[in-house]
């Protein structure tokens, strides 16, 4: 996006970048999870390391291509028991030579799942 009056006087634009993010994504301390592959069936642990009422950002030790579907079980201490959310990836990325960095949006999200969430971290 630019800002009205831009190239005044030789002046290069000023170039906005937009977020369309719904919710703020709060960082999180590496919080551990069990993940399922729904397209393949396998199971991995991997570290959360920001969430929304919409998303997540997790740290795997695999590429996983954007579309990819699965089955998150977050452990909650609130007394309710582990969180169970459906979730697609959106994007997939090399951080170094031990892992990658994965982003993913919540399918469906249910009211109380959501809900669940905002309290615990926001």
């Amino acid at each position: 996006m630019i800002r009205s009056g831009a190239a005044v006087a030789g002046r290069m634009p000023e170039v906005v970048k937009s977020d369309n993010r719904i919710f703020s994504r709060t960082p999180l301390y590496d919080v551990k999870t069990r993940i399922k592959n729904v397209n393949t069936g396998g199971y991995f642990d991997a570290f959360v390391k920001d969430v929304s009422g919409s998303g997540m950002g997790m740290a795997t030790t695999c590429h996983f291509n954007p579309g990819t579907v699965f089955e998150i079980s977050l452990e909650i201490p609130d007394g309710f028991g582990p969180l169970k959310l459906l979730g697609k990836v959106v994007w997939s990325k090399e951080t170094d030579f031990l892992g990658h960095r994965t982003g993913v949006a919540i399918l469906n999200p249910r009211f109380m799942s959501v809900s669940r969430i905002l309290k615990l971290f926001f």
